[in-house]
């Protein structure tokens, strides 16, 4: 019944962010200039391909959170979580066992969420910390694991078409 209700919620937090998305909101004048720049810069069919992967990123990532699979301590979307299935960014940090590269990039840029910046610091190396411990990225073996999980998740993708 639990799985149930998250998955329930999940569809809802999914169909919110459609209905959201769907909007037309207008755009400040300097955010218009830059997209015209960057269209410029990118072409049309990298920005239509780019579009396409976002939100089915994006959808993938409310699925797996949904599912309890993704926590992130972070605001916005980590491509390198989702594309491995998932990760638990907040209890990876609490339990000083590392991070995963786009967490670990985040936190370096101040990005972490409120609840996790009020507990960063740095020591006199200049090591980022959280609770006093210095944040490290996972160990190679974790990251031969996640890269190893998302080469069977992309087998078990195609497969199941």
């Amino acid at each position: 019944m639990v799985r149930l209700h998250k998955v329930a919620g999940g569809f809802f937090l999914l169909a919110l962010g459609y209905c959201l998305g769907s909007l037309n909101v207008h755009q400040p004048e300097s955010l218009k200039a830059q997209a015209d720049e960057d269209n410029n810069k990118y072409g049309r069919e990298v920005l239509t391909a780019y579009r396409n992967v976002n939100k089915a990123m994006r959808d993938l990532n409310s699925l797996l959170s949904a599912g309890g699979q993704n926590t992130t301590i972070s605001p916005g979307l980590n491509f390198f979580a989702v594309s491995v299935g998932g990760v638990n960014a907040e209890q990876d940090l609490e339990e000083g066992r590392g991070v995963d590269p786009e967490t670990f990039a985040a936190l370096y840029a101040d990005l972490a969420s409120p609840k996790i910046a009020e507990h960063l610091d740095y020591d006199e190396l200049g090591r980022l910390r959280y609770k006093k411990n210095v944040i490290r990225l996972y160990s190679r073996d974790r990251l031969r694991a996640v890269f190893l999980e998302r080469d069977r998740l992309a087998v078990k993708a195609e497969a199941s078409e």
